[in-house]
This record gives structure tokens, sequence and C-alpha cells, in this order.
């Protein structure tokens, strides 16, 4: 059985201008380095074994500073890469909304099956995201993982193991800059929801 602990990389300035990323691959700001480095010193305890990240800038980052506070190693994994959000790239979600009426609101009642436009569906990104963990869990079956991703595929993964529809008036139950805990292997299962908050 491996244990696994899951956080979303630190800030960067589109997430502090709330843009939507996708695939866009951006640096973590100024806050966000810290909030790496704040990271590494709150997980030590918690003696991860490695750290197994998405390969995108800001996950990097994250990952790295994190490995230089807790001395572990890092993997990379393609399949924990942010979804892609094709022509919403680079907007606010309120501009969306204002712009493109309704867009967004059809694509959330869509629950699993939401895809922006040019875009990865959130079944997809599901899909990818099990590959990467049940690989991780094959691997390295008997350690403590620590994972760095991304907000789709955190929640992706979660809500599947939560049975959740992504429908629109469904109760939020993720808490943000917190570490999530997922346990197993042939079988995964939520240990712990919003186990530790960066301080």
């Amino acid at each position: 059985m491996v244990k696994f602990g899951i956080i979303r990389h630190a800030r960067t300035d589109w997430n502090l201008e709330k843009k939507i990323q996708g695939r866009e691959d951006i640096a973590l700001c100024r806050q966000g380095i810290d909030e790496a480095a704040c990271w590494g010193n709150v997980l030590k305890p918690e003696k991860f074994d490695l750290i197994v990240s998405s390969p995108m800038i800001r996950a990097r980052q994250t990952a790295e500073i994190i490995s230089e506070k807790i001395g572990v190693d890092i993997e990379f994994d393609v399949n924990l890469r942010e979804q892609d959000f094709g022509l919403w790239e680079g907007k606010k979600i309120v501009d969306i909304r204002k712009n493109e009426p309704g867009t967004i609101e059809i694509q959330e009642s869509r629950g699993w099956d939401f895809c922006p436009p040019r875009g990865e569906s959130r079944n997809d990104v599901l899909k990818r995201a099990l590959t990467a963990i049940r690989k991780a869990a094959d691997i390295y079956d008997g350690r403590h993982v620590l994972v760095v991703t991304h907000n789709s595929v955190i929640k992706s993964i979660l809500y599947h193991l939560l049975n959740r529809t992504f429908a629109p008036d469904e109760t939020q139950v993720l808490m943000a800059d917190h570490l999530h805990v997922v346990t197993g292997k042939n079988k995964l299962k939520i240990e712990k929801l919003n186990h530790i908050r960066l301080q």
C-alpha cells in the first residue's frame, strides 16, 4: 500500500490575476516561491520518501523547492499535467461569462463531461490522473509519496473517490491550500481531506 499526500502547486501571477492557466506553462511568482518554501517547512514532519510531480514549470518549481526542504528526490509524470482548457486559457472566468453568456454554464451542467472549447474533458483528466497514481502505487509500494499537481487533477481524483458528479450545485468540500491524503494500491481510498493547511 502507498500513502499519497496530494497538494496543488504554489501560486503564479496568473493565479493572482484569476486567469485560466491550463497548459500555459507559467512560472511561480514571488508569493508562490515563498508558499512553496512554506510547504516544505510544513510537510517536513510528514516524512515523505519522495515527490511525484507534474512536469509543468509551476509544479516543477514547487516540487523542487519542497524537495530541498525535506531532502527527497523528485520523479515527474506527464499524466499529472493540468487540464487543457483550450480556447479559455489566458482568460478570466468573469470575462467569459460576460462575453460568451451561457457558455460556462452549459459546460458546468455536463458534470464529468465538462470540456472547454478545443480543450480536454474532466473524464479524460481523470483517466490519465488515475494512470499516474496507480503507476506510482505499483512502483513505490510501501512508501509515503507527495504528489504535486494541479487543481483540476486533484478535483478529478478526489471527486471520483467521493462518487461526486461535478454538478454545479454540489457543496464544495475541498479547501484551498491544503494537503489531502489518499491510500491504497489496487484500490484507492481517501484517508483525510483538507488534512494539513499551508500556513
